[in-house]
C-alpha cells in the first residue's frame, strides 16, 4: 500500500502581496479553482472542497483511495492508495503520477498554493518550531546543533527519519 500526504502550516498573518509564483498560479488556473479564489481567500472549507474535487478526479480515474482523513483544523490530509496483489512497476507509477498531476493542476494546486500563502508561519513562529524540534531531536540521541536550519534538521533526519517526524510534529502540535 502507498500512502501519500500533504499538509499545510497553521494559520498566522501574513502580508497581503502575493509572491510572483502564486500571482502567476492564480492567473493561469482551472475555472473551478478561480472560483474559490474570486475572493481573495481561501477558507478551510474552499480547501477541503478542492481537496475532495481533486481526490474525486483521482478515483474517477481509477486510483483506489481508502482511508482519505482531511484535518478540519489545518487543512492537512492524509489517504492511501491501494494497489493489487502485484508491487507496481515503474508504468504503474508514472501512470498514478500523470492522473495526480492532471488532478491536481485542475482541482487543488492554486487553491493549496493560496490557503499555504495565507497561513505560514512568521519568522519567528517558524523559528520556535525549529528550537522545539532541534531539542526534541537532541532528547533522542541526535547530534543537533544550536540555531540549527530547517536544511540542517533534515540533513540529520536521513539517519534517523522516524525521529525528526515524531519531534516536527511535536513541535508543530506545540504551536497550535
Amino acid at each position: 500500500m502507498l500512502v501519500a500526504a500533504a499538509c499545510s502550516g497553521t494559520p498566522a498573518a501574513t502580508d497581503s502581496e502575493f509572491p510572483p509564483w502564486l500571482e502567476s498560479l492564480v492567473a493561469s488556473t482551472t475555472d473551478f479553482q478561480k472560483e474559490i479564489l474570486s475572493d481573495g481567500e481561501v477558507t478551510i472549507d474552499e480547501l477541503e472542497k478542492a481537496v475532495l474535487a481533486n481526490v474525486q478526479c483521482q478515483e474517477e480515474n481509477g486510483v483506489e483511495i481508502r482511508d482519505f482523513v482531511f484535518d478540519p483544523l489545518g487543512g492537512g490530509y492524509e489517504m492511501s492508495i491501494v494497489w493489487g496483489e502485484a508491487r507496481p512497476d515503474d508504468s504503474d507509477l508514472e501512470s498514478l503520477d500523470a492522473i495526480e498531476e492532471k488532478c491536481t493542476i485542475e482541482y487543488s494546486i492554486a487553491v493549496e498554493g493560496m490557503f499555504m500563502f495565507q497561513n505560514q508561519p512568521t519568522p519567528e513562529e517558524l523559528s520556535a518550531v525549529l528550537a522545539r524540534t532541534a531539542q526534541c531531536m537532541r532528547e533522542r540521541g541526535l547530534e543537533v546543533p544550536v540555531d540549527a536550519t530547517q536544511q540542517q534538521l533534515q540533513e540529520l533526519a536521513v539517519s534517523d527519519y522516524g525521529a525528526y517526524g515524531e519531534c516536527r510534529r511535536l513541535a508543530q502540535d506545540e504551536s497550535d
